[in-house]
């Protein structure tokens, strides 16, 4: 599974700016059929986490598409995960050469970075963007705790840490 994330990540991490600088750039637009279809070779293998676990509640309250909602909080969860993934973010973020390792923890400069690729794809960033209310992240956790994707990730979250991880996202 780490082999397919692996080069998933490469072609995706390289490929994803280009293509909205270059529309018509055929390679980057090959790298990003490839890199999906890896990632999906690597689910099969390994399964999700807590970015899938939350996105599933947001999507099914308000009909928010799931790539959306895991884009929300992914940036989120990768912090959250940082002291137990800290050092296979480092890696991650070596293997996009997308920039010089700065001061930030490997999980901060991640997070950034994905954030990052939200912004140039013009996708939403924040749960409020999505009608979503405050008073619904305490159900919203719930539902996400129970979901079995959750189980597969580094770190266990308990329910409060998933409403947390919505009231960043917020």
């Amino acid at each position: 599974s780490q082999i397919f994330s692996r080069e998933a990540w490469k072609l995706l991490a390289r490929s994803f700016p280009r293509i909205f600088e270059e529309p018509q750039d055929l390679e980057a637009r090959g790298d990003m059929l490839l890199g999906a279809s890896l990632a999906g070779l690597a689910i099969e293998n390994s399964m999700l986490g807590a970015t899938h676990a939350c996105a599933n509640p947001i999507t099914s309250r308000n009909g928010t598409a799931h790539g959306s909602a895991i884009g929300i909080m992914l940036p989120h969860v990768i912090r959250k995960n940082g002291p137990e993934a800290g050092s296979l973010y480092a890696e991650l973020l070596a293997e996009a050469s997308a920039s010089e390792v700065g001061d930030e923890s490997p999980e901060e400069e991640l997070a950034r970075l994905v954030e990052s690729f939200l912004e140039i794809g013009g996708l939403r960033t924040k749960l409020r963007d999505c009608g979503l209310k405050e008073g619904d992240f305490a159900q919203m956790a719930s539902e996400a705790a129970e979901q079995w994707t959750g189980k597969y990730n580094p770190r266990t979250l308990e329910e409060s840490e998933l409403e947390e991880l919505y009231r960043c996202a917020f």
